[in-house]
């Protein structure tokens, strides 16, 4: 492949390559495209920190193939992240470090942050709710007492053998057992 199509292509791919030279340094073997020029302008690259130690191993153990890292974040000049993955190739041909931009990162971090802001809406609903439902058991359990009373009320004036009085005894006794149910059922801690 040419010179020429080498500087066409990786740019266009977002690909940054280098050769590695035998002081440790790095030749660009293209153009870079314009995301890398964001990194550092040191040609050994001090700012991969371990990547870089782990790569050299990966070179002087003389295996052919490559090791991938990242993705890596760093933070422009505006204060925007952005993403990139290291690899390292080793050839018969030479020993090679490529930088590629990571788009996925980026989208992979959009979505984290969706799921996130949407867990927080729903733990404020779920709290919300919560408070809703409380409230309107309060009401209910305050409805019953009051409705308890009355019965209480009515039976202390009517005669004990009417049986409207006592169906109604029944069915209103009934009636707070099963509030008192739902109250105790809904409480936090219960299931």
């Amino acid at each position: 492949m040419s010179d020429a199509t080498l500087n066409t292509l990786l740019p266009a791919l977002d690909l940054a390559v280098f050769e590695r030279r035998a002081d440790g340094s790095f030749k660009s073997i293209a153009d870079r495209p314009e995301w890398f020029d964001r990194l550092v302008a040191d040609p050994t690259f001090p700012f991969l920190g371990h990547i870089l130690e782990e790569a050299k191993v990966f070179w002087n153990s003389g295996e052919t193939g490559r090791r991938e890292w990242g993705p890596v974040a760093e933070v422009d000049e505006s204060g925007s992240e952005f993403h990139y993955k290291v690899t390292a190739v080793g050839s018969d041909a030479g020993q090679l470090l490529v930088f590629q931009l990571d788009l996925g990162a980026d989208q992979v971090r959009e979505v984290l942050q969706k799921v996130r802001t949407d867990m927080l809406a729903a733990e404020q609903r779920a709290g919300s709710d919560a408070r809703v439902r409380k409230a309107h058991l309060s009401e209910l359990r305050q409805s019953a007492d009051a409705f308890g009373a009355v019965l209480r009320g009515i039976q202390k004036k009517a005669s004990s053998s009417d049986p409207l009085l006592d169906a109604l005894t029944t069915t209103g006794g009934n009636l707070l057992q099963a509030i008192d149910d739902i109250v105790q059922a809904t409480r936090p801690g219960r299931h």
